[in-house]
Parts: C-alpha cells; sequence; structure tokens
C-alpha cells in the first residue's frame, strides 16, 4: 500500500505540472477548454483555423521563430490590437522561454483594457511561476485572472490542478464542479474529478468519471498510468496491465519512471495472485 501511495502521489505531480504531455484534443466535443487555450488543439483543428489567425495558429504548429519575426515586424500595424502582446508571449511559452514570456505577459497588462486578455495574461504568469515552484505566487496571479474574467474556465481548471499536486482534493473537485464547467464534455475535467475521488478513496465515484472519458484517451500515458492504479485498487490485475500494454509512451521521462514501476508493481501482484 505505502509503494500504491507513493506512486499515486508521484503521478499527480507530473500529470498536472508537466507541459510536455501531450492534451491535444482534435475533437472539439470532448474539449470544453478549446476555446480558451490552442495548445489543446491537435493538427486538425489547428488547419480549419481561420486564415487571418494563421499567425497564431503557425506559433503553435511548431513554427514559433517565424511567427515572431511577423509581428516585430508588423509592429507598428498590429501593437494595437488587443491580442498582439499576448500572442507574442505565447509563442515564447511555447518555445519555454519563460523570461520573455513572462516580460510579454506583463506588457499585455499594461497595454489592454480587455478583462478577458488580462485574465489570459494572469494565466499563464501563473504558469509560469509554477514552473519555478512558487506556488503561492502562481496561486495569485490564478485567483487574479478568475477575479478579471469569472466565465473562463481555464484559470479554474489551472487551479484545480494546484489543489490536486497538494493533495487538496475536496478544494480540486469544488473547483471543478463550478457552474462554469456545467454541462461540459471534457476529457482532462474528467480525468481531474476521477484522480480527486480515486485518491480520496472512492472508489465508485471515481469509476463514474473514469466512465465518462472516451476509450481512446485511455492510451495516453498518464491516463493509462492513473486507470491502471485504479484497476490494481479493484484487484483487477490483469486487466491494469493490458491498459499499460496499450499506452502511447509520452516521451517525459519523469512519467515513463513512474510507468515503470507500475509496471513493475503489476508483475509483482501477477506472481502473488
Amino acid at each position: 500500500m505505502k509503494t500504491f501511495a507513493m506512486l499515486a502521489i508521484l503521478l499527480i505531480f507530473v500529470s498536472c505540472s508537466s507541459s510536455r504531455i501531450d492534451r491535444k484534443i482534435d475533437n472539439a466535443a470532448w474539449d470544453s477548454l478549446a476555446d480558451e487555450s490552442y495548445l489543446r488543439w491537435g493538427e486538425n483543428r489547428l488547419k480549419k483555423t481561420a486564415k487571418s489567425e494563421y499567425e497564431v495558429v503557425a506559433c503553435y504548429s511548431g513554427d514559433a521563430s517565424k511567427t515572431l519575426n511577423s509581428f516585430k515586424k508588423d509592429y507598428l500595424v498590429k501593437n494595437q490590437t488587443p491580442y498582439y502582446w499576448l500572442h507574442i508571449g505565447n509563442c515564447y511559452f511555447i518555445q519555454e522561454n519563460w523570461t520573455k514570456a513572462e516580460f510579454f505577459y506583463r506588457m499585455t497588462l499594461e497595454e489592454t483594457k480587455v478583462k478577458t486578455i488580462k485574465s489570459i495574461a494572469l494565466n499563464n504568469l501563473g504558469l509560469i511561476h509554477f514552473k519555478y515552484e512558487q506556488w503561492e505566487k502562481g496561486k495569485e496571479f490564478l485567483n487574479e485572472a478568475i477575479k478579471n474574467a469569472p466565465l473562463l474556465k481555464v484559470p479554474r481548471y489551472n487551479i484545480s490542478q494546484l489543489y490536486l499536486q497538494f493533495g487538496l482534493f475536496d478544494k480540486a473537485i469544488e473547483v471543478l464542479n463550478d457552474s462554469v464547467f456545467k454541462g461540459h464534455k471534457d476529457i482532462d475535467v474528467n480525468f481531474s474529478l476521477a484522480n480527486a475521488y480515486l485518491y480520496k478513496g472512492d472508489l465508485k465515484t471515481s469509476a463514474q468519471y473514469f466512465q465518462l472519458i472516451p476509450q481512446d484517451n485511455f492510451r495516453r500515458e498518464d491516463i493509462a498510468a492513473t486507470y491502471a492504479l485504479f484497476l490494481m485498487k479493484h484487484g483487477k490485475t490483469k486487466e491494469a496491465k493490458e491498459v499499460m500494454d496499450d499506452r502511447e509512451r509520452s516521451g517525459v521521462a519523469e512519467l515513463s519512471a513512474i510507468s515503470q514501476k507500475i509496471e513493475k508493481l503489476i508483475a509483482q501482484r501477477m506472481k502473488e495472485e
């Protein structure tokens, strides 16, 4: 049980905090956060985006340098548009250049009066501070983001991930049950709720949220690993092995290490059964 608990804690930490886990979703019906974050868009969805948004999409499609040069070239024309500074910040965020991303998010706060744009910048500043493990400061930015635009989902979702990471499961559940998520069909929101109830020990409610996740998504490594732990809690060791065998490797070193430990635990259980 001690090993199980340790793996569970590590898995929550990596799943919540890693930006390298591929959370792209091509089916918009299962992505309630889509309108607030291109980071979740798969290649097919990005290709269908309007030509007027090409520069932004190019940044998210891996052409950040070209996009940044375009923004700089057209500074005199575009610097008055509400999203100008935010988009530059996002391009640097994608490149994991946290210092420059923070600079342009702060420029966004100075240059725009649009509250939703301010909220997105504040949200992203919160995420940058999480990268430096400045949890309280990051939380302050997220709370400010929520205050600026109470109807935005992403800042609330991100603060729920902070609560999950520190074992505040009831707080995470409360946030994810907020009215802004009412009627949602979102893979990561359901996964987070399944996580929260699993680690609270409420397996019945956890199962209800796992059942809301489309089957194909159980191949995502963080979901596969968590679901395997869930199955092991039910004594379904063989099924847990099948889930782990079918997972797509994420390439995230920390997650790969946890998956290997789960596989060893499964092998040990199968010998004992």
